[in-house]
């Protein structure tokens, strides 16, 4: 992890950024508000809320309390997902209808969009649990406007009158959505009546303090997903995003990058698009890049190729780094499948929840909360 001591120039004036330990410490100093409001850009392994995000996002709201789920897309739903925000879009449980699912790289927080029509419906259920107060006080729902009229309707658990919510306006757009139950426990579900409305997520909070961390990932992204040269991509992307309080990004891509063979120079000019982005819509807000750990994947080049182009940028620009090479261990081979500590699952990518996935949760919670590890890699596991 890179310290940052330095300033970050946005427009005429200068804005001291820490990086993310240093701003976590404001916050539990009593400096920096009573929310700390963190953003998670990422591919599969933070939108498989279950490879480390879930886990992490626990022991953070254990140690500095819980402000609420913040943003749960309708792609791949909220951070504590699985365990108290339970939606997904691979179960007839959570969502069902005609709805039409954007392909990736769609100027959104999570990468896609769903589209929906007449009698489509989706369900998000809390329930609380395991320290995790899961009420909420203010919801809004994100949409994309195409200049006509929808309708959809929505309640706050079965035993609810249907409310009724007009949809309008050009681009992006959000709406409250009042009505809200005193329960912990509820079950948000949202049903189109009218129209065809295109639709990003929730956005939902509680009166606490503590952390709240938005799910911005989605499965199967690269580098290019997040950052399109585009202008009208961008403004888009940049519109809905800032909708998404943050004082906290943290950045993890390249996994996929990899995957698809894609060169580290190309990787690198993705990624500073992404963070011109980031500065613009939240300029005094920590930015800081993760890089995955290799695995025994067959690919073009190692992980390492990346890391030689993204951290001396990242130390240039006095944003945090961390790769995650430094909490596995130099060789991939002792945590690989078939190796003496298996890490990493049978399609030679993916963590296994609770060992390589426990790696990472601890990694970052060690990274954000006290500041270690920091710079260097230790021993091989």
């Amino acid at each position: 992890m890179l310290a940052v001591d330095g300033a970050q120039p946005v427009a005429a004036s200068v804005v001291e950024v820490g990086d993310v330990r240093e701003r976590f410490a404001q916050w539990r100093e009593g400096k920096a508000g009573k929310v700390l409001a963190i953003s998670v850009i990422g591919d599969s392994y933070s939108a498989g809320q279950d490879f480390y995000l879930n886990r992490l996002v626990q022991r953070l709201a254990g140690e500095a309390g819980f402000a609420g789920p913040g943003y749960v897309g309708f792609n791949h739903g909220a951070a504590l997902g699985g365990s108290h925000f339970k939606y997904t879009r691979s179960s007839e449980r959570y969502f069902g209808g005609d709805w039409r699912v954007s392909g990736l790289g769609q100027a959104s927080p999570d990468s896609r969009t769903v589209t929906g029509r007449p009698g489509a419906w989706l369900e998000v259920d809390a329930s609380s649990g395991k320290g995790i107060d899961t009420a909420v006080s203010a919801a809004k729902l994100l949409y994309l406007g195409d200049g006509s009229s929808s309708e959809v309707r929505y309640r706050w658990s079965s035993s609810q009158p249907w409310q009724s919510l007009a949809l309008g306006g050009d681009g992006v757009q959000e709406v409250r959505l009042p009505g809200l139950l005193a329960s912990k426990d509820w079950a948000f579900r949202l049903e189109v009546v009218k129209g065809a409305p295109t639709l990003f997520g929730l956005w939902l909070s509680n009166d606490q303090g503590g952390v709240r961390v938005s799910k911005l990932a989605a499965s199967g992204a690269a580098s290019a997903d997040f950052y399109h040269s585009d202008g009208r991509w961008q403004a888009q992307w940049k519109a809905v995003v800032s909708k998404i309080p943050a004082d906290v990004y943290l950045i993890m891509l390249g996994g996929n990058d990899q995957g698809f063979g894609v060169k580290p120079e190309q990787y690198l000019q993705n990624i500073q698009g992404l963070v011109r982005m980031v500065r613009e819509i939240q300029p005094t807000a920590s930015i800081n890049l993760i890089l995955r750990q290799d695995t025994t994947r067959s690919s073009a080049y190692p992980m390492s190729a990346y890391a030689q182009v993204l951290q001396p940028w990242a130390r240039a620009e006095h944003l945090g780094y961390a790769n995650l090479q430094c909490a596995f261990g130099s060789d991939f081979k002792r945590y690989a499948r078939s190796g003496p500590t298996p890490m990493i699952g049978p399609d030679n990518i993916h963590p296994i929840p609770e060992t390589g996935g426990r790696v990472i949760a601890d990694y970052l919670y060690r990274m954000i909360t006290s500041g270690s590890p920091q710079e260097g890699c230790g021993p091989a596991l």
